[in-house]
This record gives structure tokens, C-alpha cells and sequence, in this order.
């Protein structure tokens, strides 16, 4: 097993209601929900996988001049359901980061060079692996915090990451849903007025429809999902304000229970430093086999008979030269150390 870092995501053309077959958009047909409404569950099974692609990209804007820049990463995420958890309340979850791509700019005072520094950033997502808690309503109740040894820049990247985490879950109500209900929510992390990260806000929710989409067709929730929320960073030396505001558009999938895609378009006021623009896409799927059908037949790329994970009816013969390491230096999964429970120091694999 690879090793792994852990510690403790139209309306034009529908104007009249409820119109079935009327199309909204790409991949989108409007269809009748029940009389008595929709109600929205996550599937937490223990041992349910999700996949999810996720892609951010964004614009920073110096409050001062006309300067800006940009950063957008890019990975795939692994989510497995653990169950229970009786420390931190409601289902553990892990989630493991791959396909890892960090580019960001930088100060040209910056210490490190651009490329040094995305490739840094890039190791210490690639394989990492964070261990949170969600209720089956998609409420958070545990996300870990970032180690403190790491640089200021290095930290944002990886809290936007450790944000991306919830892109895999809305809040959604106990009670069933029709077309057009609406509700709030009171969003709070962390401690107020303690060492470290604390969020506060409002969050607005609405049933925008429901549709079929992909295929086979998904019978899909459409909800709409305005967000202002205050974020304070305290440490020893202070304490440092943030304001966002963001709209999400997200398709949930009714009879499967999960997050199917999850678009955020998002501004971060920095008052006196800088105004950043993000938007941030997701795409989740339940994996084949967890679906009830059968799972895809793996392929054998490896033709070196002596290769440790090889499989074939040729035999290595007792002449030949051991298996050449793959692209990167890695060893071969085999032999990879085990996963430990705490993450390397900064800038370090």
C-alpha cells in the first residue's frame, strides 16, 4: 500500500410549474416530484466509497493597487465511510487526497521559487489523508485543524483543501422537501475568541426542482445555497477578520443519497489587503460497485514478469535484473511504509 500522510470535500425555459420533460440546461429534464415531498439522506453505510474531483481556481485582487494573481489547484479525493463514532458524534469519514496539482503565484520578495513551492505543496496533498465527522443531514461536526508548524502560504493551500472536503455535503433539512422550500441555517466552527480558526454566518437553502440527469438517468434535487459567513484567525500575536459570501448550485441525488456535483462561486473580502473571486468545482459518484452491479475488470499494465506486482502466467527468470523503480522514484506499493497517524514537518514527504 502506497503510503499515506493522516491526521485528525434555465428558469426561462420552465417558466410555467412543474412542466415534466421541460428541459433546463445541459444533461437536465424537469420532472414531478411526489405530493408529500422529497426527503434528502446521505448514505453514511460503513464501508460506502464516493469519488470526487475537485477543481478551484482564483483571482486575487490587492486592495491597494491594480496588482492581482492567481492560484487554482486541482485532485481527486477518496471518501470511505468508517461509522460510528462516539468521540466526535455522528459517522467518521476519511477522505485520501490524489492526483494532486498545486499553481499558484507568488511575491517576487517570496523566499521560495513558484515552482519550488507548488511542488512542495503538491507533496504534502498527494496521499494525505484526513479523518472528519458528517450526520446523515450532511452537517460537519468534526474537521480537523492544521498542524502548526507550517508557513503562512503552505497553510492556505492546504485549509483550502481541507475545505474542498466539505463539497461533499449540504445541510439539508429532517423533513420532507417540495419544489421551492426554502430554509436557513446557522453555520459555527471552532471556538470564539480562542487560538486558532472561528466561522460564523448564515446560510440560505432552497429547492430549485427536481430533474433527471446522466445516465442512466438520476432522478437529482437541484439546491440553490447562499452563504455570509465571518471568519477570525487568532494567534498569540492577534487576531485577523475575513468576510465571504457564496452561492452554490448543487445537484443531490435523491435515491442514492449523495452529493452528484456542487459548483461554488465565491468572494473573500481581506479588508485593506486584498478581494479574492473563486469558484470551485465538484463532481462525486458512487463507485460501480457499490452500486449493486459488478465492479470493472482491473488491467494489467505491467509486463516485467519480476515486477513484485506482476501478474501473468511468465516467470521471472533467476538471471533477471530487479524491477526498475516507477516514474518518480517511488518504491513499488508493496513496499511502502505503513500509514502513520501524524503528518510530516512542513515542506518535508
Amino acid at each position: 500500500m502506497a503510503s499515506a500522510r493522516r491526521w485528525l470535500l434555465a428558469v426561462l425555459l420552465c417558466a410555467a410549474p412543474s412542466l415534466p420533460g421541460c428541459k433546463t440546461g445541459p444533461g437536465l429534464t424537469k420532472v414531478e416530484a411526489p405530493a408529500e415531498g422529497i426527503s434528502l439522506r446521505y448514505d453514511l453505510t460503513p464501508g460506502q466509497v464516493y469519488q470526487g474531483s475537485v477543481r478551484r481556481s482564483a483571482t486575487i485582487r490587492a486592495a491597494s493597487s491594480a496588482t492581482s494573481s492567481s492560484q487554482s489547484f486541482s485532485f481527486d479525493l477518496t471518501l470511505t465511510v468508517r461509522g460510528p463514532d462516539e468521540a466526535h458524534g455522528g459517522t467518521a469519514v476519511t477522505a485520501r487526497f490524489s492526483a494532486v496539482s498545486v499553481k499558484w503565484s507568488l511575491p517576487p520578495s517570496f523566499p521560495v521559487s513558484v515552482a519550488e513551492f507548488n511542488r512542495t505543496a503538491s507533496q504534502q496533498l498527494q496521499g494525505l489523508e484526513v479523518d472528519f465527522n458528517v450526520d446523515d443531514t450532511g452537517k460537519i461536526l468534526h474537521m480537523p485543524e492544521l498542524p502548526e508548524d507550517l508557513s503562512a502560504e503552505l497553510r492556505v493551500v492546504l485549509q483550502q483543501a481541507l475545505d474542498a472536503l466539505e463539497t461533499a455535503f449540504l445541510t439539508v433539512p429532517a423533513h420532507p422537501l417540495k419544489g421551492g422550500d426554502t430554509w436557513k441555517d446557522d453555520k459555527k466552527r471552532g471556538r470564539k475568541g480562542k487560538l486558532g480558526r472561528y466561522s460564523e454566518g448564515t446560510v440560505t437553502s432552497k429547492v430549485d426542482g427536481f430533474y433527471k440527469t446522466g445516465e442512466p438517468p438520476l432522478t437529482v434535487a437541484r439546491l440553490i445555497t447562499d452563504t455570509d459567513e465571518t471568519e477570525i484567525t487568532t494567534t498569540s500575536s492577534g487576531s485577523h477578520e475575513v468576510k465571504k459570501q457564496s452561492t452554490i448550485t448543487a445537484l443531490f441525488a435523491t435515491d442514492q443519497r449523495y452529493l452528484y456535483s456542487y459548483t461554488n462561486e465565491e468572494q473573500i473580502f481581506d479588508a485593506g489587503n486584498t478581494n479574492t473571486f473563486a469558484k470551485t468545482e465538484v463532481n462525486w459518484s458512487k463507485p460501480v460497485s457499490q452500486t449493486g452491479a459488478a465492479p470493472p475488470a482491473k488491467v494489467q499494465d505491467i509486463s516485467d514478469p519480476c515486477h513484485p506486482d506482476y501478474v501473468g502466467a511468465e516467470e521471472c527468470g533467476s538471471e533477471a535484473a530487479p524491477p526498475a523503480p516507477p516514474a518518480g522514484g517511488e518504491p513499488p506499493a508493496s513496499s511502502q511504509p505503513p500509514t502513520t497517524s501524524a503528518p510530516p514537518p512542513s515542506g518535508k514527504n
